[in-house]
């Protein structure tokens, strides 16, 4: 007749151990803040160059056609021909546009009037 063991088999500390474990990374993962850049980034070589800036947004092609940024001059851009890969940018916000002369997102009607 076996005798049963009152020592705990080494398996199910190990097993308790790996349980504790993935436990305690799911908690974490779950309680982190994945948004990092909530308004996005410029990429370079895959890595974030420099965060949008209040009043943009992240701009990628992915790869295909770029359609330039909104600006006072041309404030509906329409997308060029060919495929960009990998270009990034921060548009401005709509129904902001690029003013080209201070650089600034400005709504249409703040933009240099034309001569």
């Amino acid at each position: 007749m076996p005798v049963a063991s009152s020592v705990p088999c080494a398996r199910d500390s190990v097993a308790m151990n790996s349980f504790t474990l993935v436990f305690l990374a799911v908690v974490g993962l779950a309680a982190a803040d994945t948004v990092l850049y909530p308004r996005g980034c410029i990429y370079i070589m895959g890595k974030c160059f420099r965060e949008c800036e209040e009043g943009t947004h992240a701009y990628s092609t992915g790869c295909g056609p770029r359609t330039p940024e909104a600006t006072c001059d041309n404030p509906e851009p329409q997308p060029e021909p060919g495929a960009l890969c990998d270009y990034s940018a921060c548009y401005c916000d709509a129904p902001t546009v690029r003013d080209g002369a201070s650089g600034k997102c400005v709504p249409p009607h703040h933009c240099p009037k034309k001569e």
